[in-house]
Formats: C-alpha cells, structure tokens, sequence
C-alpha cells in the first residue's frame, strides 16, 4: 500500500473514531437545558398552578433521562445518544409549556381569590341581617339568647379569617390565599344555614 494510501486509510479510520467518541457522549447541553427549563417552571409555581402541565414535564424528562442511563451502560463504541436527545427537547419544550400554563394559572387564580373575597363579604354581610333579625324576634325559647350569641360569635370568627385571606393574597400566594376562601365559604354557609333554620321556625 502506498504511503498515501496509507494516509488516507488513517484519517477516515480517525474520523470514524471521532464519530463514534461524539455519539459515545452524553447530550449535557440538552440535558441542562432540560433540567433549567424544569426548573423554571417550579420557579413559576407549576405544581400549583398548572399542575397536569407540571406532572407531563416531569414524566417527559424522567423518560428522556432514563434513555440517557439506557445509553450510558452500554459500551461506548455501541452507544447512541439519537432518541435521548430528541426526548429531551420534547421534555424542555413540555417544561417550557408547563412554565407559561403556571403563569396564566396563577393569573386566573388571582381574578378567582378577588371573586372569593366579594362572595364572603355578600355572605358576612347576609349573616349581619340574619343576625340582626334573629335579635329582634318575639319569640325567644329557653337557651335562644346563649345560641344567639354563639352564632354572633362564629360569624365575628369567619369574618376575622377574611383578613387573613386577603393577607395571603396581597402577599401573591393566590393558590393558598383561594383554598383558605373556600374553606371559609364553606364554614360561611354552613353558620347562615343554622341562623335561616333558626329564623324559619321562630317565624322571625
């Protein structure tokens, strides 16, 4: 063989090795760029605000990632790095999706907390009546003062945890801020159920 021949043989069999090193390596860049765009979107509240979103991307990485370890145990001459890396920028571009749902999540929430607020001050103030009305009844059977005054106080209760819910809110914390709203609508119907029950039988 000749001298150049012997060269050329050299350099494909060197680009071939160096082919094989490249496609023998991990995606790092993908990968980063995976796990930071995960990480921006639990910056952004994903697991609260866009929670099916969220559990897509996280499902979405962790196969990709499992396709990376799938190739890394295997020789490197026979590994190959092709479906991981096509995984990966399907779990970045999920993560991504998952980011931007959380961000117009948490802005329903917010216009859902406002609405909250509104229907627990209707509802304090549907108690109020109910309680001034009950005050005034005629008839007034044995322990009607003690309920009367146990009623006042569960409402006086509610209305004290409103400050706390719009606390919450004002401190952008819009997915707790909603949760304890609905708690306290809950407790609001239940005591302006008891004082119409009352009201009802007393013809009051």
């Amino acid at each position: 063989m000749s001298q150049s021949r012997r060269m050329t043989v050299a350099i494909v069999v060197a680009l071939a090795v160096v082919g094989l090193s490249a496609c023998g390596k991990a995606p790092q860049a993908a990968i980063d760029q995976t796990q930071n765009a995960l990480e921006a979107a639990a910056e952004a509240e994903a697991p609260n605000y866009a929670p099916d979103a969220w559990e897509a991307a996280q499902e979405a990485t962790n196969l990709a990632m499992a396709e990376v370890e799938v190739q890394n145990d295997k020789f490197a001459l026979t590994r190959s790095y092709k479906d991981a890396t096509q995984m990966l920028a399907t779990a970045q571009q999920a993560a991504v999706a998952a980011e931007e749902a959380a961000v117009a999540g948490k802005e329903a929430m917010a216009v859902a907390v406002v609405d909250d607020i509104a229907s627990i001050e209707a509802n304090l103030a549907n108690a109020d009546g109910l309680l001034a009305a009950l005050a005034t009844c005629r008839k007034r059977p044995k322990g009607f003062a003690r309920d009367l005054e146990m009623m006042r106080g569960n409402v006086d209760g509610l209305r004290s945890q409103l400050v706390d819910v719009e606390a919450t809110a004002d401190a952008g914390d819009y997915f707790e801020a909603n949760a304890m709203a609905n708690g306290l609508l809950e407790g609001l119907d239940a005591v302006v159920g008891d004082m119409e029950n009352a009201k009802a039988k007393l013809g009051c």
